[in-house]
């Protein structure tokens, strides 16, 4: 695959060069099919915030990925197109996981150097929490029926918490 040149101008905050961007970009629909905004919202979380790539990166890269023959654009509800990797990207991505592996470290330090540290209050909510749930599972007092709604509360309160 050829990926496109950088443009001759580069912003100084860039994290991704286009190339990695492009691998990274296929990363993500090899994991999950998704629309543009999907993906840009994606890469938002897995960078917890740190780094949003805009429209204009991201469908001009969706398009030439379906140019190459890595994925299929299929027209959904809303007037979206669904990004669905196809053989020959999996294939591509085989070859280039070494590279996956460097984009995935460069946005853990990314974020990693540019994020606020949390409050100690949260930290120890965390960690109250996990301490908490693995202290029934040592002890025995999970049944299925607790199980659940353990899974049931977390997932409750990361839905509330996302809605902030």
């Amino acid at each position: 695959m050829m990926i496109p040149p950088e443009p001759v101008t580069r912003r100084k905050s860039k994290l991704f060069t286009r190339q990695e961007l492009t691998l990274f970009v296929l990363h993500l629909l090899q994991i999950n099919p998704a629309h543009g905004y999907e993906i840009i919202k994606t890469i938002e979380g897995y960078s917890m915030g740190a780094y949003i790539p805009s429209p204009g990166v991201i469908y001009p890269i969706l398009t030439f990925i379906v140019e190459e023959g890595f994925a299929t654009a299929t027209d959904i509800e809303g007037g979206k197109k669904q990004f669905t990797m196809t053989p020959a990207g999996s294939a591509f991505l085989t070859l280039k996981r070494k590279e996956i592996r460097v984009i995935e470290e460069k946005m853990k330090t990314h974020v990693i150097n540019n994020r606020p540290p949390p409050a100690p209050e949260l930290l120890y909510a965390i960690e109250n929490l996990k301490i908490t749930i693995r202290a029934k599972f040592y002890n025995g007092e999970i049944t299925p029926e607790k199980y659940a709604k353990i899974i049931e509360y977390v997932n409750d309160t990361t839905r509330k918490i996302n809605e902030l």
